[in-house]
C-alpha cells in the first residue's frame, strides 16, 4: 500500500468513525474530500453508497455511487450485492438482472450470487422456467450441502407454481359465467 492509498483509506476510517457517532454530513464530507483527491477510487463510492443507501435514505445517489464502485472495481463481489440490496429494496428487478448478467464475465464474482439472484428475480415476475433454470445453474456452482438444499427447494418451489398457474388458468378456462342479469 502506497502512501497515497493509505491517506484514502485513512479518510474512510474518518467516515467510519463519523458514521459511529452519527454525524453524516461530516461522514459524506470526508468521503467526497476523498473523491474530490481521487474520483475512481471504488471503496469511497461504495461508502458514499452505503451512507446514502442506509443513513441519507438518497437511494439515487446511493445507486450512483454503488455503479461507480463495479465500474472502478468490477471484480468486487461486495459492490454488486450492496447495489443489489438496494434493488431489492426498491423493487427494481431489471437493475438486478442487467447488473447480475454484467457480473458474469468476472470470475472473482460468486456463480452462486449471480445465478441465485437472477432466479429470485425471473421468479419474482413470474417466469418460472427461467427461474428454475437459474436455480439450476446456481446449484450446480455451489459447493456447500446447505445452500445445494436450499437451491433445490427453490427449484420444488417454482415447479409447483409453474404447474398451480398452468392448472390454475385451466380450470378457470372451463367454468361457465356467472349471468349477470339473475332475472332472466
Amino acid at each position: 500500500m502506497d502512501i497515497y492509498e493509505e491517506y484514502i483509506e485513512g479518510l474512510i476510517q474518518l467516515t467510519e468513525d463519523a458514521l459511529i457517532d452519527d454525524k453524516y454530513e461530516e461522514a459524506r464530507n470526508w468521503l467526497e474530500s476523498g473523491l474530490f483527491e481521487e474520483p475512481g477510487y471504488p471503496r469511497l463510492h461504495a461508502k458514499l453508497g452505503d451512507l446514502y443507501h442506509y443513513n441519507l435514505k438518497n437511494c439515487e445517489k446511493a445507486e450512483l455511487h454503488y455503479q461507480l464502485a463495479i465500474k472502478f472495481n468490477p471484480n468486487e463481489q461486495e459492490f454488486y450485492e450492496d447495489l443489489v440490496q438496494l434493488y431489492y429494496a426498491e423493487n427494481k428487478y431489471q437493475g438486478i438482472r442487467i447488473w447480475m448478467k454484467k457480473a458474469i464475465p468476472y470470475e472473482n464474482i460468486n456463480r452462486v450470487f449471480i445465478y441465485g439472484n437472477l432466479g429470485q428475480v425471473a421468479e419474482a415476475e413470474n417466469n418460472y422456467n427461467l427461474a428454475i433454470a437459474y436455480y439450476k445453474k446456481a446449484r450446480l456452482a455451489s459447493l456447500n450441502n446447505f445452500v445445494t438444499a436450499e437451491l433445490k427447494g427453490h427449484i420444488k418451489r417454482n415447479k409447483y407454481k409453474r404447474l398451480r398457474r398452468l392448472f390454475g388458468n385451466a380450470g378457470q378456462n372451463t367454468a361457465k359465467p356467472l349471468s349477470a342479469n339473475i332475472n332472466n
